[in-house]
């Protein structure tokens, strides 16, 4: 920031400091004597993770003074006063990512910006002092860590700022009061979280809420949402249609995790109030087999469980347990040789947030009328701290239970859960996290709403079916790349008929609150940190606009950390240039602007990364100038094509390209160029112009490219299109997946060819085939099954001819046919006119005709091969034991080679 501007920024805020202590805020707060007055050039509410990528980000975009306020003492969020110690990052389904081979989905992209910093501080650590990178083996992660050492290293990070008098922060204090003038926000008083006298008032031109729940926007009166998005809000495919079944406190579960760490003996707590073992069929399966009849008011809630722990000597492979599942350090390969563990999500541990149990729903009427159903969001602290001691007690039951039930139904209590004590990391009488894990709150109103048809995968319903591709809509203003599958953890409360909500209860999915929906490879843009109307004030955190379901999808350690980040650098433009943030999405000066602060070569720290290509590491020499002319749109991008090979050479159709989009280069024929050199040259040649010739030109002051959206709703913002919706894009239907028989199976001799149609019973079959209609195999009819599959069968009415029918396993079926010893040219076809199939298995005499193969609604597989048929018999195996995806066979052809 130059020295005027810096001058100018002082004397502003002083100025508003000034109004501020004699007028007090607008809502009519009035400040008491005890008031300290601040000003800064920006005010940024929590030291979460976001508050503080965002006050590092505006240091050192030249913020001459940052103030941070927070109710705690701790930097990192989720981090570590939530003591989210195993980190989730962006996934994807790719089966070539950056992560684990293990892991179902693979890690999207790789590390950048801050959070990438940040990482290797702590996996540097961890290698010094445990021995490895990634000490804890769990299998979820792989990254771990324990969250009092992360938070150390969080303040090493910042400490520089704060050294130099850059950065003042304000610990245990929350926002009561805000200074709205007309439409500005101008300061936020604040009050003691321990109920003290004192009062903080803080102005500042700009501030941005990265607060747990949103606590500025509400004092400020800016427009939010939290609870449940009714379909008609922003025609989402999977919002519910009305909110009947879904009252407006239900959301994502809050967690209080815990960390564990093992103890020399047997270290037992004591028994939490309320306690009751039928709280957690889910825990183990010990816990699922011994309450399994339990009779729940809500019909069919799931009784999954994992195992418990491992046994003697098999306790440090990564593997699916309580112990092992989120564990963060393993104690047989760490140095100190101690295991600790992050219990979180454990089959029972998640608190919903709607049918609140009656002793605190009582507690909560008592603060007034209506509060027991009120969101969350909208509690004051007093009420959210009625809930926060429930979700403590539940979260502390799960291990008492793991201690005591589970324990004693163990043959090998080697690694029990009794040798392990709640670590005092945390420095609270109960041992517990300050604060628990929150997974959804405020979602601010902002300029642009995510949507989930916005990013959702379209290659099939579910992410089973899901392939690499860059999302439908990439957001024009977009600053950060993400992926997830849109994770709802199971959002609904159901008791024991016999006792209601004063007994036990258990967690479970509501309708489309589940994890079976994933999102492609997107960007964030830059509208979703802004409000609708208040200026002043940008959102970060969870407190952005998104909907409920997209909130599900970007909530994770990294993503977290990218929206802090990009505050930060919307902040440090705006005050540079003496603008709101409002007016930056329209100019792309000011959009490159921002860009330049995140992805530069010149800026301090690591780029982060804008374009979600799957192989750009922010090491190589030409990831500034890919992100930002892909940013541009100057980049030729299939949606299918997520890796850039930025170091394979630079064809000629693919220079073509770039000349039509306004790239001077003449290849030498003797030389060949890499892509990623050749953007660099591209880059720069785009750095030696002004922004006047990628000018953002507006139509229309409420719809900027006049397609008849208005911009609040229009995602594509200078892209004339129609409105967003969600559909499946089914693939082209080529000669092997129309699931036609083609030609030469129609014909032929008798002798030499069998035309197989398996249907349920009905219709007559074709000319030249056979009809299987799930039998048993019958010598006389001479071909059938190994069992009576006569009710697995499916007509779908949509094509005519055999491939609308079909017979389906969700097992391992044989099905054979007496045939002569030979060779036979064996076609198969495979899928569903009206469904998806995932996951279809076939084999042929030993030979795999498909494996784990998905088909979309209304595509088929049809695969040819050749086999040998030894026994008389030719043998086809379907589906594979204990999975839950069918096999649909349509049709086979078997022809004999002579």
């Amino acid at each position: 920031m130059n020295l005027s501007l810096s001058r100018s920024l002082r004397f502003r805020t002083a100025a508003f400091s000034l109004v501020f202590a004699l007028l007090g805020p607008a809502n009519s707060y009035a400040a008491p004597a005890a008031t300290t007055i601040a000003s800064a050039d920006l005010l940024i509410v929590g030291a979460t993770e976001a508050g503080w990528a965002a006050a590092i980000q505006a240091a050192r975009g030249g913020v001459d003074s940052i103030v941070i306020v927070h109710d705690g003492k701790w930097f990192g969020g989720q981090f570590t006063e939530q003591a989210l110690a195993c980190v989730d990052e962006d996934k994807g389904v790719g089966r070539v990512g950056w992560g684990v081979d293990w892991h179902p989905m693979k890690r999207s992209f790789h590390r950048s910006g801050l959070f990438k910093e940040l990482m290797d501080r702590i996996e540097a650590f961890n290698t010094q002092k445990y021995g490895s990178p990634m000490p804890g083996r769990p299998y979820h992660g792989p990254s771990t860590f324990r969250p009092a050492e992360a938070e150390a290293i969080f303040r090493e990070m910042i400490a520089p700022y704060i050294d130099s008098g850059q950065i003042r922060v304000h610990w245990n204090l929350y926002p009561i009061a805000a200074d709205v003038r007309g439409s500005r926000l101008h300061g936020v008083t604040f009050a003691a979280t321990d109920g003290g006298a004192g009062r903080l008032a803080v102005a500042a031109p700009l501030t941005i809420d990265a607060s747990d729940w949103g606590e500025v926007i509400q004092v400020a009166g800016a427009g939010f949402l939290c609870g449940p998005d009714p379909k008609s809000r922003f025609g989402e495919p999977s919002a519910p249609d009305d909110l009947s079944s879904h009252p407006a406190n239900e959301m994502n579960p809050i967690t209080w995790a815990m960390i564990v760490a093992e103890s020399d003996g047997e270290t037992p707590i004591g028994r939490p109030p309320r306690f009751d073992d039928r709280n957690y069929p889910r825990a183990t399966h010990f816990s699922r087999q011994a309450f399994a009849d339990l009779q729940w008011d809500q019909a069919n809630p799931g009784l999954g469980a994992i195992p418990h722990w491992p046994d003697a000597g098999k306790e440090s492979p990564r593997q699916l347990s309580v112990y092992t599942v989120r564990r963060i350090v393993d104690g047989s390969t760490s140095r100190d040789g101690k295991t600790s563990i992050l219990l979180n999500y454990m089959n029972g541990q998640d608190y919903p947030l709607e049918r609140l149990p009656a002793p605190v729903a009582d507690a909560l009427e008592a603060t007034g009328e209506g509060a027991s159903t009120q969101n969350i969001v909208t509690m004051n602290r007093e009420q959210r701290q009625i809930i926060f001691d429930d979700a403590k007690q539940h979260a502390l039951g799960v291990l008492y239970h793991l201690q005591n039930f589970v324990d004693q139904r163990a043959p090998d209590k080697t690694n029990s859960f009794r040798r392990f004590h709640l670590s005092d990391e945390f420095g609270t009488p109960d041992r517990l996290p300050p604060k628990p894990y929150i997974r959804e709150g405020l979602r601010l109103q902002a300029m642009y709403m995510m949507r989930e048809q916005d990013g959702r995968n379209r290659d099939g319903v579910t992410k089973n079916l899901a392939k690499e591709r860059f999302a439908h809509v990439m957001y024009p203003d977009g600053l950060f790349a993400w992926q997830f599958h849109y994770d709802f953890h199971r959002t609904g409360r159901t008791y024991l008929k016999s006792e209601g909500d004063d007994g036990p209860w258990i967690d479970f999915h509501k309708p489309n609150r589940h994890t079976n929906f994933m999102s492609d490879r997107s960007v964030f843009p830059l509208r979703s940190l802004i409000p609708a109307e208040l200026d002043g004030l940008i959102g970060s955190q969870g407190n952005v606009g998104f909907s409920s379901i997209v909130s599900a999808a970007i909530r994770l350690h990294d993503q977290r950390i990218h929206i802090g980040q990009a505050s930060g650098a919307v902040a440090v433009v705006a005050l540079r240039e003496g603008i709101d943030p409002r007016a930056i999405p329209y100019d792309r000066a000011l959009l490159e602007a921002v860009r330049h602060e995140l992805c530069d070569p010149s800026t301090a720290g690591v780029p982060l990364l804008i374009w979600p290509f799957r192989d750009l590491d922010p090491s190589h020499g030409a990831f500034v100038a890919i992100n930002r002319l892909a940013a541009l749109g100057l980049l030729p991008i299939d949606p299918r094509e997520v890796d850039f090979a930025a170091d394979e050479p630079a064809t000629e159709p693919w220079l073509a390209e770039l000349r039509d989009r306004g790239f001077e280069f003449e290849q030498s024929a003797e030389s060949e160029v890499t892509r990623g050199e050749i953007c660099r040259q591209f880059w720069d040649q785009v750095q030696q112009q002004d922004w006047t010739r990628f000018a953002l030109h507006r139509v229309d002051d409420r719809d900027a490219d006049g397609d008849g959206i208005a911009d609040g709703d229009d995602p594509l913002l200078f892209t004339p299109n129609e409105p967003i919706v969600f559909e499946i894009e089914r693939p082209k239907l080529g000669p092997d997946s129309d699931g036609i028989p083609a030609v030469e199976l129609t014909s032929g001799n008798a002798g030499d060819l069998r035309l197989i149609d398996f249907r349920g019973p009905g219709g007559s079959p074709a000319k030249g085939w056979s009809t299987d209609h799930g039998d048993a195999f019958d010598d006389e009819r001479g071909y059938g099954w190994g069992r009576d599959l006569r009710s697995n069968h499916r007509r779908r009415h949509v094509y005519e001819g055999p491939r609308d029918t079909f017979l389906f396993t969700r097992k391992s079926d044989l099905w054979e046919c007496t045939l002569p010893n030979g060779k036979y040219s064996v076609t198969i076809c495979v899928g569903d006119s009206g469904h998806d199939q995932p996951g279809q298995n076939v084999i042929v005499e030993g030979v795999p005709f498909a494996e784990d193969l998905s088909t979309v609604a209304g595509m088929f597989a049809e695969r040819t091969k050749i086999v040998e048929v030894r026994d008389g018999r030719l043998s086809i195996e379907l589906g594979k034991p204990s999975v839950s995806t069918n096999t649909a066979i349509n049709w086979l052809a078997i022809q004999a080679i002579r």
